[in-house]
């Protein structure tokens, strides 16, 4: 308990398929506004010049494989790569989180493939792409004045609740490779996070909340569905004495996120120009191949239930 004091700051590092980003509380503060939470806005949305929360989950490595770029700076000089044909001896990766959850068998010395077939050691992409995370929240608290010292901060780094004990622990030796001391470092599955989070919120006042409900309430008993972009778990919860949480139903789930979606539109393409082409177009052209990609990701967040139903 005597080292949690020492904590000024909780950060929190969503690393997800396909975009990712933090938010932090000052400890002080949340014993008084537990909703008091910052998250950065700050990400340039490429030449959208739009403010968003998160950042692609994509990094860029040089000819070393070290360090270029990350999130929509790595997706932005990877395409001026490509227009001026100088992207052969860079590394790209992207949405590579799924990798831990499609290979049963994780270990620390699996590789990756970038985009073109390129090979690169798996813990150095990640832990790369956590630093990345890590540096930029740093750096904000630094313009932020907020006098908190890297030393001083607790680092919660969510994992899907359905992944091996293996992929958990090779997040872990991830963030500790990206410079996350070990006692500062904790790993929360994802729908145990948001079902904390959940019991501070004022779900009274929530739209579409049937009448009476709190999830506060000792025996309130409620289901976590987490759609994300790589994996869709689902999980229920007991509140219990104490602000305690029980797992009634341990976390279930598949590989049928939100990218399932785009592998499949992939997969239709295929169907129809035939698989080498489509294979041509993200050898030869990747550029091109990561255009139709965010178009199809736009179109996706265009579609709600009330357009099917036209």
């Amino acid at each position: 308990m005597a080292q949690s004091r020492e904590h000024l700051l909780v950060a929190a590092i969503d690393f997800g398929t396909t975009y990712s980003g933090y938010a932090f509380s000052m400890t002080d503060t949340f014993k008084t506004d537990p909703m008091k939470i910052y998250a950065n806005q700050a990400w340039n949305a490429g030449g959208k010049q739009l403010l968003s929360l998160k950042t692609p989950t994509c990094i860029l490595l040089d000819s070393n494989k070290q360090f270029d770029s990350f999130g929509y700076d790595a997706e932005n000089k990877y395409a001026d790569l490509v227009m001026d044909e100088e992207h052969e001896d860079y590394y790209y990766f992207h949405r590579f989180k799924m990798s831990l959850h499609n290979n049963k068998n994780v270990k620390q010395d699996m590789m990756l493939e970038d985009i073109t077939g390129k090979s690169v050691n798996a813990l150095d992409v990640f832990a790369l792409s956590i630093e990345a995370l890590k540096n930029h929240l740093i750096a904000a608290l630094e313009t932020q004045g907020t006098g908190v010292k890297p030393s001083e901060i607790r680092w919660v780094l969510t994992v899907p609740a359905i992944w091996t004990d293996n992929a958990k622990q090779f997040m872990r030796k991830s963030a500790e490779m990206a410079g996350i001391p070990k006692n500062c470092l904790l790993i929360s599955l994802e729908p145990e996070a948001a079902s904390i989070y959940c019991q501070y919120l004022p779900t009274e006042k929530l739209s579409g909340i049937e009448s009476g409900f709190t999830m506060a309430d000792v025996g309130t008993k409620y289901m976590v569905v987490d759609l994300g972009g790589g994996t869709a778990d689902i999980t229920i919860h007991e509140k219990l004495v104490g602000d305690n949480l029980k797992e009634i139903c341990r976390a279930s789930g598949g590989d049928c996120g939100g990218t399932s979606v785009d592998a499949a539109f992939i997969q239709m393409l295929a169907k129809i120009f035939g698989g080498p082409l489509i294979n041509s177009l993200k050898q030869d052209e990747p550029a091109a191949y990561l255009d139709l990609i965010r178009e199809f990701e736009t179109v996706k967040e265009q579609c709600h239930l009330l357009n099917l139903e036209r």
